[in-house]
């Protein structure tokens, strides 16, 4: 019995010491949230006083482009936010039973989660914004004869929008691939499109303002809408995916080979694999020899796990083990 409370101890501790780490990860993903959140708000000030001033429809798109980034950025800090409050009693309003055990676990895999329906929200967001670019564009280009010719003070803006957003693109990005974070590779997928989009912007003004083509300055903000629609399809495909448990058929048959590379495991009878937020969990049921012992047993799915973990990262293992019909047939 001292055994068994202690492999269960042992158990509890390697689950509890994985979900601290998730949550300090999504911690750090936090903090660069609210770096992005000053950014963006500094950037959409100075882009909507410098259209105004410069009298250019495509900064001002960018600008609305770069204010669906603070909305956007909002709602991630609140899913992050939920993912990592670990002691608050009540999660979308509702009180949780407050358990020990495999049924915290689960609570807390639950709030890994709504990181991702939270990233899901900001993709309806930035996909709202899109049409408001792409109607108000368009309205410009069918009305430029009354409209004002874009100046150089659109293009002091557009560049300054380009630097800014370049280093919050770096920032996303790295600290995205370094934490293995969705929600910072999602907006860095975003600041990427932001970036790209401040640049075509830069570009645009310049042009318009120095060789008089102010129909330029429409067409571009009207691509502009249409990239970050793209933007937030993709984000949306992949959000939706995740929730949907739906895990990459070519990294599932990586895991199903690792796990048959073990000589003790005769056949992968089942598998089954989700995420939840950023963790990968794992379900399977192999087949192993009718003479393996309990112990042995025990044994062989450690070693699957510990070798799933280091080779994959993946946060929870489950397997089963059934005997081999062949070897009993043989004893018989």
């Amino acid at each position: 019995m001292n055994n068994l409370s202690q492999y269960l101890k042992h158990e509890g501790s390697h689950l509890a010491v994985a979900e601290e780490q998730e949550i300090k990860k999504l911690q750090t993903a936090l903090r660069s949230l609210w770096i992005n959140i000053v950014t963006y708000l500094a950037i959409t000030a100075i882009e909507f006083w410098l259209a105004d001033l410069g009298h250019s429809q495509a900064l001002r798109a960018d600008a609305m482009n770069n204010l669906s980034g603070v909305i956007s950025t909002l709602f991630l800090i609140v899913g992050l936010h939920t993912a990592t409050d670990s002691d608050d009693h009540f999660l979308v309003g509702k009180r949780i039973p407050l358990l020990n055990g495999r049924n915290d676990d689960r609570m807390q895999l639950s709030r890994f989660r709504m990181a991702t329906i939270f990233t899901l929200i900001t993709s309806f967001i930035i996909i709202y914004m899109s049409g408001q670019i792409i109607y108000q564009s368009s309205f410009a280009l069918l009305t430029r004869g009354i409209s004002h010719h874009p100046n150089i003070f659109s293009a002091y803006g557009a560049a300054a929008a380009t630097l800014m957003m370049g280093v919050v693109w770096y920032l996303n990005w790295h600290n995205g691939k370094r934490l293995n974070n969705s929600v910072l590779l999602a907006a860095s997928k975003d600041s990427m499109g932001d970036v790209a989009t401040s640049l075509g912007t830069l570009i645009t003004v310049t042009a318009a303002s120095l060789f008089d083509y102010p129909w330029l300055d429409s067409i571009v903000s009207i691509i502009i809408g249409l990239f970050v629609l793209w933007s937030g399809l993709v984000i949306f495909q992949e959000c939706t995916l995740n929730l949907a448990d739906y895990v990459d058929p070519n990294l599932e048959d990586r895991i199903k080979a690792a796990v048959a590379h073990f000589d003790e495991v005769h056949r992968i009878l089942e598998f089954r694999s989700r995420y939840n937020g950023d963790v990968l969990i794992v379900e399977m049921l192999i087949m192993v020899d009718a003479n393996m012992n309990v112990m042995a047993l025990y044994e062989l799915t450690e070693k699957i796990e510990k070798q799933l973990e280091k080779q994959f990262q993946i946060f929870d293992v489950t397997t089963q083990a059934v005997p081999d019909p062949g070897d009993i047939l043989d004893e018989s």
